[in-house]
């Protein structure tokens, strides 16, 4: 553990705080994850507001972990780390590990276990998607369950971090250990997420907010398509609602009792995953994911049990936001075999996930015969 930081920097208490401007308001939203409810709170400018959420929530304040990825700005540290120490938090700063397997877990506990942090201690973590769901993983077993709170620090983690945490790689094979989301707080501040609303963060933002929608229901589908041309302009208050609505919508089918509507997160995956493991560096994970989402629309339209109607809204909310279509070239059986290879790694019954409904997405077994004719058209159809 290290606290380097206090050697360097003024706390925030010793900084002039005349003529500052009132503290911004945050959004609230509740979001239900399986046994329990994230509170979630989203805004421009709040993150130094979010200590004292936790002081509220924790009553008497214990010891808070501050973990951070590599390349978290000093300052983001040192808001944290001054707010919570403002709020009568003990704090203890490390750095999060790499990487996102069972050995990152493991470096973790060493963290919780360096600080000495116990079932009643906090946890801070601030990162990306993969320190976020290592982070997850760790804390919900760690002397049975430590709270967790989470600050993401790009727009795509905000979107899936808290709800849907990444499955930790294991026996040499990536996302084997899937897991519930497990954080109780999550803060998305926008000063520290938002990005240019064509840039390749919030352009895969975007497809995972499609995604989620399409997963949850039609009329969040359809808050969706009236908020697209906000989104894609980059206001920022239809982005905080998206944010919000998206996060809920994910939580909801997340911990859904039905397993068939658990695994409707898979829309869009398989093929992405695919797809990018065919054409590695060629394909961003935005265009992969919405190419994903795109392929498995044709796919259900082929099976009759989705309308062209549908489809299309799919294929336009997609192009009002901005999120492209991949130009690589790829062999068609090549395509297939490796979507094929996806989904046995994980099954043993060859089934995609594809809308029946806009807001509606289940598994269904696809004849090898209709995934090589679909497979043949996507890829003649690259310029």
């Amino acid at each position: 553990m290290s606290d380097e930081l206090d050697r360097e920097v003024p706390d925030a208490a010793e900084k002039d705080q005349a003529g500052a401007p009132p503290s911004p308001r945050a959004a609230r939203q509740w979001v239900l994850m399986r046994g329990a409810s994230m509170d979630l709170r989203a805004g421009v400018g709040i993150l130094s507001e979010f200590p004292s959420v936790l002081r509220s929530a924790a009553g008497r304040p214990h010891l808070c972990a501050l973990v951070t990825e590599e390349g978290v700005s000093e300052d983001v540290l040192i808001t944290l780390r001054d707010n919570l120490r403002a709020q009568g938090f003990e704090v203890r700063c490390a750095t999060a590990p790499a990487g996102c397997g069972l050995g990152s877990v493991e470096r973790f506990c060493e963290l919780l276990a360096e600080a000495r942090v116990t079932a009643d201690d906090l946890v801070l973590a601030a990162g990306g998607y993969e320190t976020l769901s290592v982070a997850s993983f760790a804390c919900s077993r760690w002397c049975g369950g430590v709270q967790l709170a989470e600050v993401p620090t790009d727009l795509p983690s905000a979107v899936v971090a808290a709800a849907t945490p990444r499955a930790i790689d294991a026996a040499g094979a990536a996302r084997m250990l899937a897991q519930d989301g497990t954080a109780r707080y999550t803060c998305v501040d926008l000063d520290l997420v938002a990005a240019d609303p064509a840039s390749e963060p919030a352009l895969l933002a975007h497809a995972l907010m499609v995604q989620s929608t399409m997963c949850e229901s039609d009329r969040a589908f359809g808050r969706l398509w009236d908020a697209a041309d906000d989104l894609a302009a980059g206001d920022p208050d239809a982005l905080v609602a998206q944010l919000q609505d998206a996060v809920k919508s994910r939580g909801k089918v997340a911990s859904a009792t039905s397993a068939a509507l658990r695994q409707s997160l898979e829309f869009g995956t398989t093929f992405a995953s695919a797809l990018r493991a065919l054409a590695p560096g060629e394909v961003s994970a935005s265009a992969a994911l919405a190419d994903g989402m795109r392929f498995a629309a044709r796919l259900s339209v082929a099976q009759e049990t989705l309308s062209i109607d549908d489809m299309l809204a799919v294929d336009e909310v997609l192009e009002r936001l901005g999120v492209p279509t991949t130009t690589a070239r790829i062999d068609p059986g090549e395509l297939a075999a490796r979507i094929r290879e996806e989904r046995f790694r994980r099954s043993s019954r060859f089934m995609l996930a594809v809308p029946r409904a806009l807001g509606r997405v289940r598994l269904a077994v696809m004849t090898d015969e209709l995934l090589a004719e679909h497979t043949a058209a996507w890829c003649a159809s690259r310029p």
